[in-house]
C-alpha cells in the first residue's frame, strides 16, 4: 500500500527544531546570600540540555546556554522560591 502525503513527515531541521536549538537564557533572580545561589546552581545542575549556566549573586543575574527554554528555566529556578523574571538591560 502506498503513502500518502499526509503519512510522509520529513525529519526535524535541528537548526529550526526547538528541541535541538541552542538557546541562551538570561534571567534576574532574587539571591541575598551563597545558600540562594548554590540551591540556583543546584537545580540547574540537574537539568536536561545545559551546557553551561552562570549564577551571579552579586548582579542576581542567572545565564543558561543549552536545547532549552525560557520557560522550562524559569520553572527550575522558581522550584527554589526564589522569583524570577527575565533579564532586562
Amino acid at each position: 500500500q502506498p503513502l500518502h502525503l499526509a503519512e510522509i513527515r520529513a525529519p526535524s531541521d535541528p537548526r529550526t527544531d526547538p528541541r535541538t536549538m541552542t538557546n541562551t537564557v538570561v534571567l534576574k533572580v532574587a539571591m541575598m546570600c551563597t545558600g540562594c545561589s548554590g540551591a540556583v546552581e543546584r537545580v540547574l545542575g540537574k537539568m536536561e540540555g545545559l551546557q553551561s549556566f552562570d549564577v551571579n549573586l552579586e548582579t542576581q543575574k542567572v545565564t543558561v546556554v543549552g536545547t532549552v527554554t525560557m520557560e522550562e528555566v524559569v520553572v527550575a529556578i522558581a522550584k527554589t522560591g526564589k522569583a524570577v523574571e527575565p533579564w532586562s538591560d
